[in-house]
This record gives C-alpha cells, structure tokens and sequence, in this order.
C-alpha cells in the first residue's frame, strides 16, 4: 500500500483522468509515434471516455471492441486482434 501511496503523490493524474494509465497529457496522446492497442473498459478505474480519448487523439492508436470480454465470440476477436497487432509491431 505503501508504494501505491508513493505512485499516487509522486504522479498525479493528468487531465486525461485519474487511473493510473491515463499518466499522460493530451499533449503527448497527440504526439505519441509508438502503435497504441487500447482495449476499453468502464470501470471507475478505467472509464470508457478515457479509452475514447486516446484512440482519438494518439495517432497510431487501434481500438478493439466494446465490450471485448463477452460474449465468447467478442473476446476470440479481441485475442486476435492483439495478435495481429503484435505481430504488425514488432521491433
């Protein structure tokens, strides 16, 4: 708990949200160059709008569906996608 509280105070959420994976500003989402898989979700941890706000701005960002998780079929397509999206990024 300790390190979480480190995290938090040390960095502050950003205006892209307050969960620990939207760190960064609109600024460097518009600037980013690195291929960006975004999975959506809406958790109050990883709220949907956010997962919207990156794909829109990073402009090498793809997007799976949502929800991705179910059904069955949705989550397939999803582990497909990430790898094919791996495979079209690897270093």
């Amino acid at each position: 708990m300790a390190t979480m509280e480190h995290l938090a105070h040390d960095h502050p959420a950003t205006e892209l949200g307050p969960s620990h994976g939207t760190r960064v500003t609109r600024d460097f989402a518009r600037s980013c160059q690195t291929p960006i898989l975004v999975m959506p979700d809406d958790t109050p941890s990883h709220p949907l709008q956010t997962s919207m706000d990156i794909v829109a701005l990073a402009p090498k960002a793809e997007v799976t569906r949502y929800p991705w998780v179910q059904p069955e079929e949705a989550r397939q397509q999803a582990i497909q996608q990430v790898r094919e999206f791996l495979q079209a990024n690897r270093p």
